[in-house]
């Protein structure tokens, strides 16, 4: 059974790797086919569909964009990057407060928001964004190891620790995640500026884009200037004129409500200006419009229903004077498709966003995140519980829709990490793990510092090959079986794996953060090996030397 089990396990793993079939398929494939061999039953492989940890993930990808959809980050972000000069200036910058945040919420959405804030200084400032994306991705993911519900792997070997009656907490994987970060952020922060050098593409850019962004009476901009706030030039837009009340104004007026800001702007330049937090837009989606037919209309025109507004079209006059031509395009915020459908004007159209971030909402989503950690760190309530109340808040204050949350869900990782668990299982009821312990302890030999090497080398190389969540279910059932052989404490055994498993440096397909970052950063494989090994050694030295003190002298 266990040979069969190894068989099952190695191949899925290598069809993982490989990529040859989706990694949700893999999984599936490998639960019906230990299920028909008799490994285990039915309810013990699809257990992760109701795994304590999967439906805390799944409560707090609703909280993280839930708050993410404030633009409080994205905020915090533009504030940081006010004034840099050089791309060290930004990381030192950058890490230390976004690697804060990622212990808190989860990594995938903070890269997102990270690429256009880097892309933005990148035209502002020539900084290239080369040389922060990867960085960046990389020190989000070491934060993110800290907490319980910073990343996925540690909810996920939580949720696998606790039928075990190991109780694993919001805040164990401390003691080794953070002096780990730490010192990954040292070594980011020395290698980035040698290893991602990088020239800024200085091609011609195209300023056919007229857009017109309204300040409303909640936005963060009234009082003060636009070169204040950074929104008055870049490689993509640059502001032509402030009207107020249809007269123009001083363009260093401090700006107030019902002003609109007048750019020349790249296509791209307006989705930046559009989903900057500092304007207080209305909460809709962006969409690229085409006009169907003249009538001797003006583009505004297209504003027939109350919940459309236009922000930009390819003219060089007044939005209310450019003229509405067939096949003209325009960038609208509307509620939804449905008000574009019954538009005479509108021919076809494409959904470019999600709404604009809505700061009026940032402490509601602030509280609700910071009362979740409060809550969950107590112990007073089961984590899923409080992270799931955390989630329905976010819907009943009005931070988030109904439709909002359930999109927040992705459902893709959710099966992956549920697949995961069940073959976690597999390597526990075949008794593939006793093998595995077995051979641990007996190339330890009792040695606990050959016991941590083990586990953090076999954790960085599983973490680069498959999912983490794969690499936590088949350690965390081996793990906790080398603990109780050797009297080795297993939180800390737990918590040194769920801070390796973090170390997925050398391969972009081994984490969505290096995925997000691969094609706007410009970087290959061979950047990412280059790049990560120095990073990978010092890391996971660290990790031996940490995790071998705390097993020996605390443990």
């Amino acid at each position: 059974m266990a040979l069969l089990a190894a068989f099952i396990v190695v191949t899925t793993l290598v069809v993982m790797t490989t990529g040859k079939a989706p990694a949700v398929l893999a999984l599936a494939t490998a639960l019906v086919v230990a299920g028909l061999a008799g490994i285990a039953t039915p309810a013990e492989l699809f257990a992760g569909l109701s795994n304590s940890g999967v439906i805390t993930i799944a409560a707090m990808l609703v909280i993280a964009k839930g708050v993410l959809r404030t633009g409080a980050v994205s905020r915090v972000t533009h504030l940081l990057l006010s004034g840099v000069r050089t791309s060290g200036q930004v990381l030192r910058r950058l890490i230390p407060s976004v690697g804060f945040v990622s212990a808190l919420i989860n990594t995938t959405p903070i890269v997102a928001m990270l690429i256009p804030a880097t892309k933005e200084l990148e035209q502002r400032s020539r900084i290239p964004a080369r040389g922060i994306l990867l960085p960046v991705a990389h020190a989000t993911t070491l934060a993110g190891s800290a907490t319980l519900i910073g990343t996925s792997s540690n909810l996920l070997i939580a949720g696998l620790a606790q039928p075990a009656g190991v109780q694993v907490t919001m805040f164990s994987f401390v003691p080794i995640a953070v002096p780990v970060a730490v010192v990954g952020w040292l070594v980011l922060t020395v290698t980035a500026p040698l290893l991602l050098g990088g020239r800024i593409d200085e091609g011609a850019r195209d300023f056919s884009w007229q857009a017109e962004i309204p300040i409303s009476a909640r936005a963060l901009a009234v009082g003060r200037t636009a070169s204040r706030l950074d929104v008055q030039s870049t490689a993509e837009y640059e502001l032509v004129e402030i009207r107020r009340w249809g007269d123009p104004v001083d363009i260093d007026s401090p700006l107030e409500p019902g002003d609109v800001l007048v750019y020349r702007a790249t296509e791209a330049g307006v989705r930046m200006l559009w989903s900057n937090p500092v304007f207080g837009l209305v909460p809709q989606r962006l969409f690229r419009v085409a006009i169907a037919t003249n009538e001797g209309r003006s583009v505004r025109d297209l504003e027939e229903h109350e919940d459309i507004l236009v922000i930009a079209a390819q003219t060089d006059r007044l939005l209310r004077e450019a003229p509405a031509r067939p096949g003209g395009l325009c960038l609208i915020t509307a509620e939804s498709a449905d008000s574009l459908a019954d538009n005479s004007l509108v021919a076809v159209w494409r959904e470019l966003s999600g709404k604009a971030p809505q700061a009026a909402k940032t402490w509601i989503a602030v509280s609700i995140l910071a009362a979740t950690i409060a809550a969950a760190s107590s112990g007073v309530l089961a984590v899923e519980l409080v992270a799931t109340a955390g989630a329905v808040l976010m819907v009943l204050t009005g931070v988030l829709t109904p439709r909002s949350a359930v999109r927040a869900l992705n459902w893709n990782i959710l099966a992956i990490i549920a697949g995961s668990v069940g073959l976690g299982t597999i390597v526990v009821r075949s008794g593939l793990g006793d093998y595995i312990s077995d051979a641990v302890l007996t190339l330890a030999a009792g040695n606990v510092a050959l016991i941590v090497l083990v586990f953090v080398v076999g954790t960085t190389v599983l973490t680069n090959v498959v999912t983490n969540a794969a690499a936590a279910a088949i350690l965390t059932p081996i793990a906790l079986q080398i603990a109780a052989t050797t009297d080795l404490d297993p939180v800390l055994l737990l918590t040194l794996i769920g801070t390796c498993i973090s170390f997925t440096f050398l391969n972009p397909y081994s984490h969505q953060t290096n995925l997000m970052v691969l094609r706007p950063g410009g970087y290959s494989t061979a950047t990412f090996v280059r790049f990560g090994i120095p990073l990978t050694l010092a890391v996971a030295a660290s990790a031996v030397g940490v995790g071998w003190a705390l097993l020996t002298f605390v443990g």
